[in-house]
């Protein structure tokens, strides 16, 4: 018998022995339970009920398909006031969505005002890849 049969035996011993502690092993699964959102638990949601927030680098917020620019956390107050008036209070649900170059202060103004308003939020950071 050459190097190689003697190689290939060693590998077929090895594996056998891999499969064999792989099937003997005990896997106990984790007590560690993934965190889920208590504000707003995922369901079927109707897109027309999630009100679209972009925040920008200069603090300014786009709505309605990002034609619209709201200058002042108080206009933005007033839109989504308005639309959760339009919508209804439990139907009506935000996502903020900010880029990784827009200051953190502005999304949590954006932030606040959902909470204070009583409307389910959530975050979403464009996060720059090109690095």
């Amino acid at each position: 018998m050459g190097q190689a049969g003697y190689l290939l035996r060693f590998v077929d011993i090895v594996l056998i022995l891999l499969f064999g502690f792989i099937c003997i092993s005990s896997i106990k699964p984790s007590s560690v339970q993934p965190p889920e959102s208590t504000e707003a638990p995922y369901k079927n949601i109707d897109p027309s009920q999630i009100v679209f927030v972009s925040i920008q680098n200069d603090g300014a917020f786009l709505v309605d398909d990002e034609r619209r620019t709201l200058r002042t956390p108080a206009q933005l107050r007033a839109f989504l006031r308005q639309k959760r008036d339009a919508l209804g209070r439990t139907e009506m649900k935000a996502r903020l969505r900010s880029s990784r170059t827009a200051p953190i202060y502005y999304l949590m103004q954006a932030a606040k005002i959902c909470k204070q308003l009583g409307i389910p939020k959530s975050i979403e950071v464009e996060i720059n890849r090109s690095r």
